[in-house]
């Protein structure tokens, strides 16, 4: 019996012995789940591995392929990138992520909603303490847009990695066929409209339209964005909609003015038919000649090259500014971003902070310029904006150098992205069932804005009293 009580005592001991050797080269909140053990503040090994980091996004492998390789060559054995291929940018897969307890050091998403929520509720580290070290505000690297968006209750728990800037990309060979001239970087939305109707012929399956944009669900909104600024259908303070705001009502009938009277604009049912929503199928209707201007983000420039579809030989395409709204004396132009967080949980904060610092402002050029997107930061000099678009403008079909001039010239910006919680879920999806029944003829412009009003006041009363 004392054996046995010998026995257990030593077999105690070595698991106490063991224990402490344990607890003497790490933390549990250090040790990674290669089995390298790291310390989470220095971010230094105990073994010859590097740490492994561990960065989630939609975009193919292959794109980041030269992200991953100058990651790990300007890292070599502190750091290992490792990319984590998610099946897409919607709310669900990154929850699913987020809670599978796979190792996550940097998680992207497009949703500014979604960020606030991931935040709040405990899922993101704040970001503040990497930038008070760097010795950078938010808004100095961001820009007053993206700061005001982005800054919860004092706190930022994401860093924008892409701004995709709306333009009008346009077909110069219909413009020189119909005599028309290209359009100026500083028209106006009056200019924009008589463009359109002067670009506009044929019937039925002949037609060619003037523009194409998704006016139903985002397009309609433009002139209000403009106009009212960031979180554009909240007041001051954030506790009723401003839909009756008369910039409203003029944003959304222009709109249906082109498209239900003047029809210079791909109609909704044509738009959903031929899957026009689809970035690349958008870009071959402009260069194919079914409609001769294209509001989309400065991205859409990268679905000319051929891996998306061979272009037509002669294709030339040119880019000048979204319209100015009446009264304007320089370009204001909408934006929204992607952007990238590091989880609370994560192992090694100061890794991951690296990565994300990386991938966001090191070497956007790595991640970013790829997709055709502008860095979600400030430029510092001309020459740094030059050489950044020399790699988002440099496609086939695409009158590069008209390109770079007109993102050369000042103007303002407004952040499309919506990080206001009360009242928002239930306003977006009021929002694309109103819109659709206007453009599908089935609501006048009078009764949409004033359901959108009463409705979603409504939704932040309710969520208010929460």
């Amino acid at each position: 019996m004392k054996r046995n009580i010998v026995a257990l005592f030593l077999v105690i001991l070595l698991i106490i012995s063991v224990l402490g050797g344990c607890s003497q080269e790490s933390s549990p909140s250090t040790s990674s789940s290669n089995g390298t053990t790291n310390n989470s503040s220095t971010g230094t090994s105990s073994t010859s591995e590097p740490y492994k980091v561990h960065f989630w996004a939609w975009t193919n492998p292959d794109n980041v392929k030269p992200l991953i390789e100058q990651f790990n060559k300007d890292f070599a054995g502190k750091y290992e990138l490792v990319y984590e291929k998610l099946a897409d940018a919607e709310t669900l897969t990154i929850n699913t992520a987020l809670a599978s307890g796979e190792p996550i050091d940097v998680m992207t998403q497009s949703g500014a909603f979604d960020t606030r929520v991931r935040a709040d509720s405990g899922q993101y580290l704040a970001l503040n303490e990497f930038f008070d070290a760097w010795g950078k505000s938010y808004a100095e690297l961001l820009g007053p847009a993206a700061e005001e968006v982005y800054n919860f209750d004092g706190k930022y728990y994401a860093v924008p990695y892409c701004r995709n800037i709306q333009v009008v990309y346009f077909n110069k060979k219909m413009f020189d066929a119909a005599g028309v001239p290209y359009p100026d970087p500083n028209w106006t939305w009056d200019d924009f409209r008589e463009t359109a109707k002067k670009l506009t012929h044929g019937e039925g399956a002949n037609k060619v339209y003037g523009v194409m944009a998704d006016f139903a669900n985002e397009y309609w909104r433009e002139i209000a964005m403009q106009k009212l600024g960031n979180f554009w259908y909240y007041n001051e303070d954030f506790t009723a909609t401003r839909f009756d705001d008369p910039a409203v009502k003029e944003s959304l009938q222009f709109w249906y003015d082109m498209a239900m009277v003047d029809k210079t604009c791909v109609p909704l049912d044509e738009y959903k038919a031929l899957k026009y929503d689809n970035d690349t199928t958008g870009m071959n209707g402009l260069y194919q000649g079914k409609y001769a201007m294209l509001l989309v983000p400065v991205y859409g420039s990268l679905y000319l090259n051929e891996s998306y579809g061979k272009i037509p030989e002669g294709t030339d395409i040119g880019m000048t500014n979204m319209p100015l709204p009446a009264g304007s004396s320089k370009p204001i132009t909408t934006f929204y971003t992607s952007t990238a967080s590091i989880p609370a949980n994560v192992k090694n904060k100061e890794a991951a902070w690296t990565l994300l610092k990386y991938i966001c402002f090191d070497r956007a050029d790595l991640f970013a310029g790829p997709k055709a997107m502008h860095p979600g930061y400030d430029f510092e000099t001309a020459e740094e904006r030059r050489a950044f678009e020399d790699i988002i403008f440099d496609h086939p079909g695409l009158d590069k150098d008209m390109a770079m001039q007109v993102m050369a010239l000042p103007r303002d910006l407004v952040c499309e992205d919506n990080s206001v919680i009360q009242g928002q879920a239930v306003i977006n999806e009021l929002i694309k069932a109103d819109i659709s029944k206007v453009f599908n003829g089935e609501m006048s412009v009078d009764d949409c804005v004033k359901d959108l009003k009463s409705q979603g006041d409504a939704a932040i009363a309710k969520d208010l009293k929460k």
